[in-house]
């Protein structure tokens, strides 16, 4: 009878787990990991002098693999199906780490306002590896043919977002002496305490334009 209890407490205790996905699931313990790092967006090159110092020359190029907070990075490699040559390259779009990992820091990731900039540093660390097993993402080469007799249209539209970060918002705290501040991440710990304004201008091809003044105010 107590074997039968210790089985079923012990299954109840897997369970909750047993689809969790860990941050570190992506990694191959197989295979070796050149990392490198990334504190801006930016289109990247990593030339084939480069890959041949780090003793990856010889790699046909299709087997390259690119991963940046546990996802894989879509490539571009000049030539396919072939190791680079002197001149040859693989290139990407690089983007400077975001606040996507920090949402497992917050009590509810509600809390989380955006997630366009990380509170831990803007630094983000890229892995490249080499992986024949299976496919791996790629961009390929299109040609753009714009339509003929194609009428302009008169407008365009553009969305601007705004994202704060020139101070943080310490959150929550209580007055034991001195302020001790909470370890979690708060609700509006992306912007600073009291009233942030920024205005908003809209121009229209005449040259006419409106503007309006938006405020958000965290306590």
């Amino acid at each position: 009878m107590k074997k039968y209890i210790y089985t079923s407490f012990l299954f109840l205790l897997l369970v909750p787990f047993a689809h969790a996905q860990l941050n570190n699931s992506w990694i191959d313990y197989n295979k070796t990991y050149y990392k490198f790092k990334l504190a801006k967006d930016s289109l990247c090159r990593i030339p084939q002098s480069v890959l041949a110092a780090a003793g990856l020359g010889s790699v046909n190029a299709d087997h390259y693999q690119l991963w940046r907070n546990g996802e894989q990075v879509r490539l571009y490699t000049s030539v396919s199906n072939a190791p680079l040559l002197t001149n040859d390259y693989i290139e990407f779009w690089g983007e400077m780490n975001d606040g996507r990992p920090d949402k497992e820091l917050y009590r509810d990731a509600d809390f989380q306002l955006s997630d366009r900039y990380s509170l831990e540093t803007d630094t983000v660390a890229y892995f490249l590896t080499v992986n024949s097993s299976t496919a791996n993402l790629r961009f390929n080469t299109a040609i753009n043919t714009a339509p003929s007799a194609a009428t302009p249209d008169a407008y365009f539209m553009r969305s601007i977002d705004y994202h704060f970060k020139s101070q943080i918002n310490r959150g929550e705290a209580r007055p034991v002496g001195e302020y001790v501040y909470s370890s979690s991440y708060d609700p509006g710990d992306t912007f600073p305490a009291g009233t942030t304004c920024f205005i908003v201008r809209v121009t229209d091809a005449s040259g006419n334009f409106d503007e309006c003044q938006i405020c958000v105010e965290n306590n």
